[in-house]
C-alpha cells in the first residue's frame, strides 16, 4: 500500500533550458493549452518527452526567464573536456570535489555544503533519487546531459540540498540509427572501451545499449580499480500520445579501498603522492549495482499530460582492506625517527533494496489571464540496508612505519558489528511558473515529506540497541524574475529544504546521542539574487548571483571512533559568476567563479562555533575554451585548455574531538592545474582526441576526510581516445 495513491507530474515535451515555443490562445477558453507549431509537433518523440521530464526544473522557459542558477553540461562539452567519470565536470559547474569514501563514490559539494556522509551526495538519475545505498563513481558513457540547480529545489525534485541539486539526465533510445565505439589508454596503465549503439527496432519500439569495460591501474602504488557497465534500454509508443521508457543499468566495479596520506606535523606533502598506506595483498572491494527505471508518458489532451514512474535499485558492496583508525593514528616519533600509523584490519558486507515511484500531472496553458507551467504530484519510496562490519581491535597491532612501510603484516583478528536501517517516505508537492505579463516570471512551489525511519545496531559485545523516529516537514519556495527584454534580467529566489539523515550514532565521548540512535533530520534555508545576461545576440550569456544559505544538523565525521556527529547550524554565504561565449561552431568558452565564506555558527560546544566546513575553499575557478578549425567537417583540427583553482581548505570537520586534537585542525593547500586537448578528425566517422590533464605535473591535494585521510590529485596523465561514430 506504500505506493497507494501515487497520483499527478508534467510532461512538457523539450528540455528545460530551450526557447518557448510559439503559441496559439483563445481568450474565450477559461484555461487555453499551448499549442506546439507543427514542426514541433513531429519532434515530440519518445526520447524528447522523457527528456524533458527527466530534467530537473520539469520548466520549458527560455534560461535568462528561468527564477534560478542552472549550469548544464551536455555530452559534448564532456567529450571535449576529455571526461570519463561525472567528477570530471564538476569544476566547470561550480561544484567541488570533496573526500570519496576510499575511492567508494562520488561526494561534492555545492555551494559550501557536501551531501550526506555516510552515502554521498545527493544525486539524481532522471529526477530519481540515486544516492540512497552504494555507488561506485558514475561513468560518463550513459550521460546525456549534466545539471546543476544552484539554489533550494525540494519542493519538487525531493531530498535535496539548499545549495542545489545535481541531475543527471541519462541517454534514451533514438527513432534513427546511431552508433558510438571507443577506445581509449592513459597513462599508469588505464584501459577503456565503450559501446553505443541506438536505433528503431519497427515504428513502435527503439532500442539502446551501451557497454563499457575498462581496467585501470594509479599513479599510487598498490593501487588499481576496474569496472563493467551495461546500460540497455527500450522506448515503446503502443498508440499516438502513449510512451513508455524503460532503462537498466548494471555496475559491477572493483577497486582498491584507499585512505591517501596523513599531514605529518602540520605538513600535507611529507609523503610521496603515490605512498600506500594500506596492505598489497588486500582483497580489492567489489561493488555491485543494478538499477532499473520505468516511466509510462500519457499525453491526455493538448496541452496536459501524465507521467508515472517506478524505479528500482539493489546492490551490495562486499571487501576485506586495511584502514586507518580514525582520529589520533599517527603516533609521535620514536628515538629512531620513524613514526607509526595504527590501522584497522576491515571485512565490509554490505546490501541495500530501494524502491521508488512517483505520479505526475502536468498542465501548460492560460488561466485567468496568466501564462501556467503546473506540475502536481505525489511520490514514495521503500529502502534498507543492512551493514555488517568485522573490524580488528585498536592498540599497536597492525602499524605502519609511514616513512619506510614494510608490508606483508599477519592479519589481526577481527570483532563483529552490524547495523540494519529501513527507511519509507511519501511526499506530495506542486509547482506552477506563472507568466505575469511580458517581464515577470513567478516560480511557486510546496512539498510535504513523511519519513518513517527504523534503526538496530549490534555492538561488539552483542548488545542490540533498536530506534524509530517520523519526521515529517513542509518545504516552500518562491522565486520571481524580472525580464524586461532578451538581454537581461534579475531574479530573486527563497526556500526551505528537508532531508532525512541516514546512518546511526556510535555514540562516546563528546557525542550527544547515544549507541544505534538515528540522526534528527537536516533542514535548511537559503535566499538567493541574481543577475543573468545574454548579450551578442545570445552567443555571450551568464548568471551573477549571491546567495545565504543555513543549515540544521548537520553530519560530519565524528574524529576518534565516534563516527557521524550532528552540526547544530552551519551557514554559506558567498557570491558566483559563469560565463558562456559561443562565436560560432568553431570557438566556445566557459568559465565560473565562486567565493565562499562557510562556517558553524551554532553548537551544543561553543568551542566549534567560528569554526570552517571541512573540504570547503573560500575561492573556487575555472576556464576552458575550445576552438575548432573546421567545425565537424573531415580534417578540422581541434585545440582545448583550461585551468582549475581550488582555494586552501580545512582537513578536518570542526568537532570536538577534532578541534581538541593536535592531529584534527590541518589545512589543505590551495592548487591550481591545467589541462591540454588536442582533436583531430579523421573523416566523417573517425575522430582522435589526446588529453593532458595537470599539464604541470602539480602535487596537490583533492580531499580529506580528516587530518589522517588525505587523498591527492593524479599527476600528469595522459590519455588518447579513438572515437568511431555513425
Amino acid at each position: 500500500m506504500w505506493l497507494a495513491g501515487l497520483a499527478l507530474p508534467l510532461i512538457i515535451a523539450e528540455p528545460a533550458l530551450t526557447q518557448t515555443t510559439s503559441a496559439v490562445r483563445d481568450d474565450s477558453v477559461p484555461f487555453d493549452v499551448v499549442a506546439e507549431d507543427d514542426q514541433e509537433a513531429e519532434d515530440i518523440l519518445v526520447t524528447g518527452s522523457r527528456e524533458a521530464n527527466a530534467t530537473i526544473s520539469g520548466l520549458r522557459v527560455e534560461p535568462i526567464r528561468l527564477p534560478q542558477n542552472v549550469r548544464v553540461i551536455d555530452q559534448e562539452v564532456a567529450r571535449d573536456l576529455g571526461a570519463v567519470r561525472i567528477a570530471d565536470v564538476f569544476a566547470l559547474s561550480g561544484v567541488t570535489q570533496v573526500n570519496t569514501n576510499g575511492g567508494s563514490w562520488d561526494n561534492y559539494s555545492i555551494r559550501g555544503f557536501a551531501g550526506d556522509v555516510n552515502t554521498g551526495p545527493d544525486l539524481l538519475i532522471n529526477r530519481f533519487n540515486a544516492n540512497r545505498g552504494f555507488n561506485a563513481p558514475r561513468d560518463i558513457a550513459t550521460m546525456e546531459r549534466f545539471e546543476v540547480l544552484k539554489g533550494p529545489a525540494s519542493a519538487l525534485s525531493g531530498k535535496g540540498e539548499p545549495g542545489g541539486t545535481i541531475n543527471v539526465v541519462s541517454k534514451a533510445p533514438l527513432d534513427r540509427f546511431h552508433a558510438l565505439a571507443e577506445v581509449a589508454a592513459a597513462s599508469f596503465d588505464q584501459y577503456r572501451g565503450v559501446l553505443d549503439v541506438t536505433g528503431p527496432v519497427n515504428d513502435a519500439v527503439n532500442a539502446r545499449a551501451v557497454l563499457v569495460r575498462e581496467d585501470n591501474g594509479s599513479f599510487r602504488d598498490f593501487v588499481g580499480n576496474d569496472r563493467l557497465l551495461f546500460a540497455p534500454s527500450v522506448a515503446i509508443e503502443p498508440a499516438a500520445g502513449v510512451r513508455f521508457l524503460y532503462q537498466l543499468e548494471y555496475s559491477l566495479f572493483r577497486g582498491t579501498w584507499d585512505r591517501g596520506l596523513v599531514i605529518v606535523d602540520g605538513n600535507p606533502k611529507a609523503l610521496p603522492r603515490d605512498r600506500f598506506l594500506g596492505e598489497q595483498n588486500d582483497r580489492r572491494d567489489r561493488q555491485r549495482t543494478t538499477q532499473h527505471q520505468g516511466t509510462l508518458f500519457v499525453d491526455l489532451a493538448r496541452g496536459l499530460s501524465l507521467e508515472a514512474g517506478v524505479q528500482y535499485r539493489q546492490g551490495d558492496i562486499l571487501g576485506t582492506f586495511t584502514d586507518v583508525q580514525f582520529g589520533n593514528a599517527l603516533e609521535p616519533a620514536n628515538a629512531a625517527g620513524q613514526r607509526f600509523l595504527r590501522r584497522q584490519y576491515r571485512t565490509r558486507d554490505y546490501e541495500f533494496d530501494d524502491l521508488a515511484g512517483r505520479i505526475e500531472v502536468a498542465a501548460a496553458g492560460r488561466l485567468v489571464g496568466l501564462d501556467h507551467q503546473f506540475r502536481v504530484g505525489v511520490d514514495a519510496f521503500r529502502f534498507s540496508t543492512d551493514l555488517v562490519d568485522f573490524r580488528s581491535t585498536t592498540g599497536p597491532l597492525y602499524r605502519i612505519d609511514i616513512f619506510n612501510p614494510v608490508y606483508g603484516q599477519p592479519k589481526p583478528p577481527q570483532t563483529r558489528t552490524a547495523n540494519e536501517e529501513e527507511l519509507e517516505g511519501e511526499s506530495i508537492y506542486a509547482q506552477d511558473l506563472i507568466g505575469i505579463g511580458p517581464w515577470f516570471n513567478l516560480l511557486l512551489g510546496v512539498r510535504h515529506d513523511w519519513v518513517r525511519q527504523r534503526t538496530l545496531a549490534i555492538a561488539t559485545n552483542g548488545a542490540v540497541t533498536t530506534a524509530s523516529q517520523s519526521p515529517q516537514a513542509t518545504s516552500p519556495r518562491a522565486a520571481l524574475t524580472f525580464a524586461p527584454g532578451d538581454t537581461w534580467s534579475i531574479y530573486a529566489s527563497w526556500g526551505r529544504s528537508f532531508r532525512y539523515n541516514q546512518g546511526q550514532s556510535q555514540g562516546g565521548p563528546g557525542n550527544p546521542l547515544p549507541f544505534g540512535s538515528p540522526f534528527d533530520p537536516e533542514r535548511g534555508r537559503a535566499w538567493e539574487a541574481g543577475v543573468k545576461y545574454a548579450l551578442l545576440g545570445g552567443r555571450l550569456t551568464g548568471t551573477v548571483s549571491a546567495f545565504d544559505i543555513r543549515r540544521e544538523n548537520i553530519l560530519v565525521p565524528g574524529g576518534s571512533f565516534l563516527g557521524s556527529v550532528a552540526v547544530g547550524e552551519a551557514k554559506s554565504r558567498g557570491i558566483e559568476g559563469d560565463l558562456n561565449l559561443a562565436l560560432d561552431d568553431r570557438f566556445v568558452l566557459t568559465g565560473y567563479y565562486g567565493y565562499l565564506d562557510t562556517r558553524t555558527t551554532f553548537d551544543r560546544d561553543p568551542r566549534l562555533v567560528g569554526r570552517p566546513l571541512n573540504n570547503i575553499p573560500e575561492h573556487t575557478g575555472s576556464v576552458f575554451a575550445r576552438w575548432a578549425s573546421r567545425g565537424d567537417a573531415p580534417g578540422s583540427v581541434s585545440l582545448g585548455g583550461g585551468a582549475t583553482y581550488v582555494g586552501p581548505r580545512a582537513a578536518a570537520a570542526a568537532t570536538l574531538a577534532n578541534v581538541t586534537s593536535p592531529f584534527g585542525q590541518g589545512r589543505l593547500p590551495g592548487y591550481l592545474t591545467g589541462q591540454v586537448n588536442l582533436g583531430y578528425r579523421l573523416s566523417e566517422t573517425l575522430s582522435a582526441q589526446l588529453d593532458v590533464r595537470n599539464v604541470g605535473d602539480a602535487y596537490f591535494l583533492e580531499s580529506s576526510n580528516n587530518d589522517t585521510r588525505i587523498f591527492p590529485g593524479a599527476p600528469r596523465t595522459v590519455r588518447l581516445t579513438l572515437r568511431a561514430e555513425v
